[in-house]
């Protein structure tokens, strides 16, 4: 199955109807949909594919030998697609690799060739791949970097699945494609999460440390970092404090986890009141490794020893709401990124974001072109908002400094009767459940 990735589409279809000849460097995580998106790109155009993999210099050059023959008896012909996928394992073997390349593609008739290099080496890509190839780096026409699919993207998978089971697999495995493509619909959530991930034979039951490996050296020390993140927005001292680990490790091993798209640093949105915010907190985006490290890693001894269905009903079950409200305010939050870009929100408004207040947190905050607040709330649980709920959060938006112009409720069971009926007559505010999402 292929969903999304019209942008990325439309750059490569460009790119081939170009008369000259073009190279685009795609990249992205393993399990992102790098091939499933030259799968669908070459399918009906002439293409010649190579495979890299890791193998003597001798060896790789015997097979890639063949892929060039084949690619300029096909250029004689037609425009082709040349792929080389997992390209970064070339010059592995082969440090003189990216310099024949070069001089191979300067031999090819102008206009006839599309070249992508495929990697899901994504820090090598952004880091040192220029230094490494030399010449051939001013060949290259664009690039592309593989995310993961949104919300409303990875809803096309499990066009029979309700708004409630579609935002508890993105809470669980986001919008990997490579994770996706294991969850079953037609199971509940507690077979998808036993079959999948609990049981030893699990197909991610070793995924996040496999992962991790693929692109960091040192996993104890990361899973360690993970281990802290998952704790839920920690700050660097706390990090300090937690490891024990140098501030300046700690940074390293930070950036080198948001490079990997699997972390970031959480910028709140400036208030007026601008020390009513905390600054310098970190939190892991990636929806798996957060419900590993936050449910699993930590009673990994449990784990090895207990029935999977036991592990399950003590530590997972009721603590997954936990987990899914992080991708439940993210999922608002493209609610709301829609609305505003269709004109549908009562203002034209700029970056969605999030307060992280000293004294609450306000989940979506945003401001007009003139001035105009928008606030909302997100609240993913067994029981419908109530008024205190609505009150608490008010208290939390008092931080901003200003009264906000419209408000958005999100609730996953709706809203109490009581608070239905006090903003029933407000026009600022928008009770929003799963069915109206």
């Amino acid at each position: 199955m292929f969903i999304g990735r019209e942008r990325e589409t439309a750059l490569l279809s460009k790119s081939f109807q170009s008369p000259d000849n073009a190279v685009i460097v795609i990249y992205g995580r393993e399990g992102i949909g790098k091939t499933a998106l030259i799968r669908q790109f070459v399918a009906d155009k002439p293409f010649v594919y190579y495979q890299a993999r890791e193998l003597s210099e001798r060896e790789q050059n015997r097979y890639f030998e063949e892929k060039k023959a084949e690619l300029s008896e096909a250029v004689k012909k037609d425009r082709v697609c040349f792929v080389v996928d997992e390209f970064d394992l070339m010059q592995k073997g082969c440090k003189t690799f990216f310099a024949a390349f070069s001089e191979f593609m300067a031999g090819l008739p102008e206009g006839r060739v599309l070249t992508l290099l495929v990697s899901s080496a994504v820090q090598w890509v952004e880091n040192s791949m220029v230094t490494d190839m030399g010449e051939l780096a001013a060949q290259i026409t664009s690039f592309i970097k593989l995310r993961e699919l949104t919300f409303m993207e990875m809803v096309d998978w499990f066009p029979d699945s309700t708004t409630e089971e579609c935002i508890t697999v993105y809470g669980i495995l986001g919008g990997v494609p490579g994770y996706l493509k294991l969850w079953n619909p037609k199971e509940t959530v507690r077979k998808n999460i036993l079959r999948i991930i609990l049981e030893d034979t699990g197909a991610l039951h070793r995924e996040a440390g496999r992962f991790l490996k693929t692109a960091l050296r040192e996993l104890p020390f990361y899973s360690t970092i993970l281990s802290v993140l998952a704790e839920d927005e920690p700050k660097l001292n706390y990090l300090y404090s937690r490891t024990q680990f140098s501030r300046a490790k700690i940074s390293v091993y930070i950036k080198n986890l948001i490079q990997m798209d699997v972390a970031a640093k959480l910028f709140s949105y400036e208030p007026e009141k601008r020390d009513a915010i905390q600054k310098g907190l970190y939190a892991i985006t990636d929806s798996f490794l957060q419900f590993w490290y936050k449910l699993v890693y930590p009673n990994l001894s449990e784990l090895s020893i207990l029935a999977p269905e036991e592990f399950y009903s003590r530590y997972v079950r009721d603590r997954l709401d936990e987990v899914v409200e992080k991708a439940y305010i993210r999922v608002c939050r493209e609610f709301l990124d829609l609305m505003n870009r269709y004109d549908r929100l009562p203002a034209k408004f700029g970056t969605i974001g999030s307060l992280y207040g000293k004294k609450g947190f306000v989940p979506l905050i945003a401001r007009g072109g003139n001035g105009e607040l928008l606030v909302g709330y997100c609240k993913w649980s067994r029981k419908p908002m109530t008024v205190t709920e609505f009150e608490e959060f008010l208290e939390a938006v008092e931080q901003v400094g200003k009264e906000a112009d419209y408000y958005y409720l999100f609730s996953r069971e709706g809203f109490t009767t009581d608070l239905l009926t006090m903003t029933k007559n407000i026009d600022n505010i928008q009770c929003i459940d799963l069915e109206e999402m």
